[in-house]
């Protein structure tokens, strides 16, 4: 690495899964101006459909995802229930219109609702909204929860797309974030995924975990490849226990520092690149083969709330507590509570707690950042004739720094990120974004 770039390894910078991220939503945006998006959605609109299962069966205390914990099976139930008016009340506003590509379940964990539930969730989709034989169906699941069975009842209602929450293999790491699942439970699942006919696999990994070392994770990296998933995911793991209690449980004092971090992060990509794995964007790897691979060579690669994805739907519409819709500009985040969604959605009307509505220059942010998390080069003029002039100045004074220090390569109005940054991609992404300060940003973080 640069020296130049050790100064960044310690920059602030948002996943950038949305634009401007949730923390910028707020009470301004109500039910009736999602509704009002929803009827405006033309007849073959490609949509994106997420569906939020809170509930898990054990905390897990990295996680930073809205769940709960819950044992009773049945409590789940009325939730299902919920996700069902959730899709007649939308399905009414689009009367027919658009029509989904993809659904995604997410989580919490999705397979702690059993393959029935699936099918009803499935079936109102169908009923209320439309679903072709062509959509892609995907959902996140935990290995441990899987039943003989599951995974060929799902493979039968058309899910062609599975991904793991592998983490780890090292049981140190793992005990140290209360997340035990042994490399041979992981590889019985991938047996049954694959006998299930099931040829799109994903697994997430997640590197600055407590107790990790190079050696242990690079043993995991080599466990990852021997069960040959499609994708592989390596996040970050993003310590903030004053926001999520749950973290509090987790020695401090066992996390890697910002250059170990940089290190197993380097350690993963060179590991999977020499395996055969195409990057994608800066945190992900694909088989070449695999769709998003395609799509990354074939510059159809977008970013959205699943991460890198293939899917050409350009509205998303969410399902449960927490969901977020974007459509034209607008992001409408349901009630984060199941309890208040379920209430708002039983009284008949949508959850909307919260959201958004993209300004001309947020509008240009997003497309930009797009470009340049999913191509690693963007056109900068855009963000530049909408942005006020002191703004542009100070972007301009942002991307100059970042230039100096061998980040990127600034040819006329394009930024490419340099040879080997790839992982400097989202810090590169805040010169241009107002929100987070530009220049002043890099100022407090070198």
């Amino acid at each position: 690495m640069d020296l130049n770039w050790h100064r960044y390894l310690s920059a602030r910078a948002p996943r950038y899964t949305s634009y401007p991220s949730a923390l910028h939503f707020d009470a301004s945006i109500e039910a009736e101006d999602f509704a009002a998006k929803l009827e405006e959605v033309d007849l073959y609109r490609p949509l994106s459909l997420y569906v939020h299962v809170p509930f898990c069966r054990q905390l897990c205390w990295y996680c930073g995802c809205n769940m709960r914990v819950e044992n009773a099976y049945e409590r789940a139930l009325p939730y299902v229930d919920a996700l069902i008016g959730e899709m007649a009340l939308v399905g009414a506003r689009l009367e027919g219109a658009g029509t989904p590509m993809s659904v995604h379940f997410g989580g919490g964990t999705p397979n702690f609702l059993r393959p029935r539930e699936i099918q009803r969730i499935l079936e109102a989709i169908e009923a209320e909204i439309g679903l072709t034989d062509d959509a892609t169906l995907a959902m996140e699941i935990d290995p441990r929860l899987v039943e003989e069975g599951d995974v060929a009842a799902l493979s039968d209602l058309g899910v062609s797309r599975l991904s793991l929450g592998v983490q780890d293999f090292d049981p140190t790491v793992q005990a140290s974030i209360n997340r035990l699942q042994s490399y041979e439970l992981i590889e019985s699942v991938v047996s049954q995924i694959r006998s299930a006919g099931i040829d799109d696999l994903s697994f997430d990994v997640l590197y600055g975990l407590p107790s990790q070392t190079k050696a242990s994770f690079s043993d995991t990296i080599d466990l990852v490849m021997a069960l040959a998933p499609d994708r592989v995911s390596v996040f970050g793991y993003a310590h903030m226990p004053s926001a999520l209690p749950r973290q509090r449980a987790i020695n401090t004092s066992a996390l890697p520092d910002a250059a170990a971090r940089y290190a197993l992060s380097a350690l993963a990509d060179e590991k999977l690149l020499a395996g055969g794995y195409e990057r994608i964007g800066f945190d992900h790897y694909a088989r070449p083969a695999n769709a998003l691979a395609k799509a990354a060579r074939e510059g159809r690669l977008k970013r959205n709330f699943q991460g890198f994805t293939e899917d050409p739907a350009t509205a998303v519409i969410g399902f449960g507590a927490s969901a977020i819709s974007f459509v034209d500009g607008l992001y409408a985040q349901n009630h984060k509570s199941p309890k208040a969604y379920g209430d708002a959605i039983a009284s008949g009307r949508f959850a909307t707690e919260r959201g958004l509505l993209r300004t001309r220059l947020e509008n240009a942010v997003a497309g930009t950042i797009n470009d340049l998390l999913c191509k690693m080069r963007a056109d900068v003029s855009e963000v530049l004739r909408a942005a006020k002039p002191q703004d542009a100045v100070g972007i301009c004074a942002a991307l100059e720094q970042l230039e100096g220090d061998g980040l990127i390569r600034w040819s006329g109005d394009v930024v490419e990120i340099a040879e080997g940054a790839h992982a400097f991609a989202r810090t590169v992404a805040t010169a241009i974004d107002p929100y987070m300060g530009g220049q002043k940003e890099f100022a407090l973080s070198v």
